[in-house]
């Protein structure tokens, strides 16, 4: 079991990993991520047999972020940055598996909204080689803004479940499809890897625009916010945990940037309206639920959906989404063991079908009303 511990010293974020015992460090991978500075990665240096640590630009985890709503473009940023850090690995020889594809172990920058990840150089089997998955968590916990057109999420993740496994050369041509000027950004600044690192908007745009004085004509990116807030990853600037520390990590249920069923219920739009949104009725407990995003995932993996079904093994752990498209609603089952129904037909599996006001929805034998 690797354990994660983050901490905030002298303005930079360290992340030390805890190997397990059984784990042994691969010393070529080990000096490609310590001996050079790779953008979007976490440095690191072994410390002891079984402990690595990670030092970057301050950050807070990504799940912390994604709590908060978030702009179309900021959603494809992070999403082109995932991909331009598969595309680095590539050229490294070092393999996307054992990178922590994992939303509470990867860290952004709120004021330049970079990404920045971990690489854990063990020659054992790869910590998690799903990028799809990760992708799709990041898809499930986004919240889009109140006067943004959502439909972004919806069709973005109908995108990525159409490819058969992680294609970067394909995502980023549809990001560039949407946004060209998300790719512009990321792929001009990947060439800016002097390693230079700080918390303060200003001193790292200042930065950029002096390496572009060395013979780089572009325009300067926009991205970087001077007023963004830097909100740190922990407020005391102390050194790491010690070993018998807490780790910091997050339990199951807590920060997964999913919403509650008591939360954010409705949100304001320009005009000051409330907007509202659809519901189902648990026939079985008669509770009410929020459809409040563009995807909304149902089942009983408590930490990876947006409606825990509590109290029934017939429903799958991910069972099945609400999709929204504008005014209209769509459900897809994702290969559930018991299937999915709508008025007790059965729905084919992966493929949606719209729902309308009154329809009873099915997982299992798990029955609610969906109302509009």
């Amino acid at each position: 079991m690797i354990e994660f511990r983050p901490k905030l010293r002298d303005g930079r974020l360290v992340v030390r990993v805890k190997l397990s015992p059984y784990d042994v460090i691969n010393g070529t991978e080990l000096d490609i991520i310590s001996g050079s500075y790779i953008r979007g990665f976490l440095k690191a240096r072994q410390i002891k047999r079984n402990v690595i640590e990670y030092t970057g630009p301050v950050g807070i985890p990504l799940v912390s972020r994604m709590k908060k709503p978030i702009s179309q473009y900021d959603f494809f940023f992070i999403m082109e940055q995932i991909v331009d850090a598969a595309q680095k690995l590539q050229r490294s020889n070092l393999l996307p598996g054992k990178v922590t594809w994992d939303i509470r172990n990867v860290y952004i920058n709120e004021a330049t909204k970079e990404l920045q990840f971990i690489y854990v150089p063990i020659t054992s089997a790869q910590i998690n080689s799903n990028i799809i998955a990760f992708i799709e968590s990041i898809v499930y916990a986004a919240i889009p803004l109140p006067n943004q057109n959502p439909d972004y999420i919806s069709q973005f993740l109908y995108f990525i479940n159409s490819l058969p496994r992680f294609n970067a050369d394909a995502i980023e041509k549809y990001i560039a499809k949407v946004d060209r000027k998300v790719v512009n950004t990321i792929k001009q600044h990947a060439s800016v890897s002097s390693g230079f690192m700080t918390d303060k908007p200003k001193d790292y745009y200042a930065h950029l625009d002096e390496k572009k004085g060395e013979g780089n004509d572009n325009e300067p990116a926009d991205y970087i916010d001077d007023d963004a807030p830097t909100d740190l990853l922990d407020e005391e600037k102390t050194g790491l945990l010690d070993e018998d520390a807490p780790t910091g990590h997050l339990d199951e249920g807590e920060e997964t940037g999913l919403l509650s069923d008591e939360e954010g219920t409705a949100l304001l739009d320009e005009s000051g309206t409330d907007i509202q949104y659809p519901t189902l009725c648990r026939v079985l407990t008669g509770e009410t639920i929020v459809i409040n995003k563009p995807v909304f995932r149902i089942g009983k993996e408590h930490s990876y959906v947006d409606f825990f079904v509590s109290n029934n093994n017939a429903v799958s752990r991910s069972h099945a989404d609400i999709i929204t498209r504008g005014q209209r609603y769509f459900v897809i089952d994702l290969n559930s063991k018991n299937r999915t129904f709508i008025n007790n037909q059965a729905l084919p599996v992966q493929q949606e079908v719209e729902i309308f006001n009154g329809d009873r929805l099915k997982l299992a034998n798990e029955e609610f009303v969906f109302s509009i």
